[in-house]
């Protein structure tokens, strides 16, 4: 079975029976739907503190994907460190930035997956933050719509520059 429709299933579960409590995610990081989120990574994406990227791992794309689920199964694995990565953020601002290596964002793309076919379903339909095929122009664009033609109680002003 594949990861894609894997999800569908999951997604479906967890729509019909929300109150149902997945068991055994972890089959689902199998070395066939690494290979699938493996298709799903960031092919220009920094290197993290082991200096292998997208396509040094890919040399070995196969093997390197089996050592992994066997070190997954045998309970070994371990994330390594995140290499750290200073950005200018505003005016003479820096915000840190967290760099994984490769075969960590490959797991962490897996399991992003797993559950946002779980979790995806509970969401509402006004919620745009951190959402496949939403973003925040979206949300510009719902709220432009609704201060225009909606019905609108009260407005609020809130600086939020800092939070981010």
């Amino acid at each position: 079975m594949t990861m894609q429709t894997s999800l569908r299933g999951i997604a479906e579960k967890a729509a019909n029976a929300p109150k149902h409590r997945f068991q055994d995610l972890s089959r689902l990081l199998s070395v066939e739907n690494l290979q699938w989120c493996w298709t799903l990574l960031n092919k220009k994406a920094a290197p993290g503190v082991d200096e292998v990227d997208y396509y040094s791992y890919q040399e070995n794309l196969l093997g390197n994907i089996e050592s992994l689920v066997d070190r997954l199964k045998k309970g070994t694995y371990k994330a390594k460190l995140v290499r750290r990565k200073w950005i200018p953020k505003g005016q003479d601002k820096l915000r840190p930035l967290g760099i994984p290596v490769i075969e960590d964002k490959l797991l962490q793309m897996a399991v992003k997956q797993i559950l946002q076919a779980i979790y995806e379903e509970d969401f509402l339909e006004c919620s745009f933050g951190y959402r496949p095929g939403l973003g925040p122009l979206d949300a510009v664009r719902v709220l432009t719509q609704s201060l225009q033609f909606g019905k609108v109680g009260y407005v609020v002003e809130a600086d939020i520059e800092g939070f981010f």
